[in-house]
């Protein structure tokens, strides 16, 4: 009877000392899962900041380029519409 006490009294102090690093295990993924997500959010949120205090030189830029692009295509349909050949511009000029 002695022998199973003590065996007994063995498991218990082995369970307690499991539960204690499950505890801890425990404590220490939930403040892993914290800190990662405070880690995203101060990623993200650190971009879309950048977005937001640059934005005024973004659609700046994006203006610029939609102009350039209205201004070359506009070169482009009225370069297609100068003759080439010599012939052709002196009939066009009427000489």
């Amino acid at each position: 009877m002695e022998m199973d006490e003590r065996k007994l009294d063995e498991l218990l102090q082995v369970t307690h000392e499991n539960n204690e690093i499950l505890r801890s295990m425990r404590r220490t993924q939930r403040w892993s899962s914290f800190f990662t997500f405070v880690y995203w959010a101060i990623i993200l949120g650190s971009i879309f900041g950048a977005y937001y205090y640059f934005q005024p030189v973004i659609q700046k830029y994006i203006k610029t380029a939609q102009t350039s692009m209205g201004i070359i295509q506009k070169f482009e349909s009225t370069a297609g519409a100068i003759p080439t050949d010599m012939q052709a511009a002196k009939n066009l000029l009427g000489k």
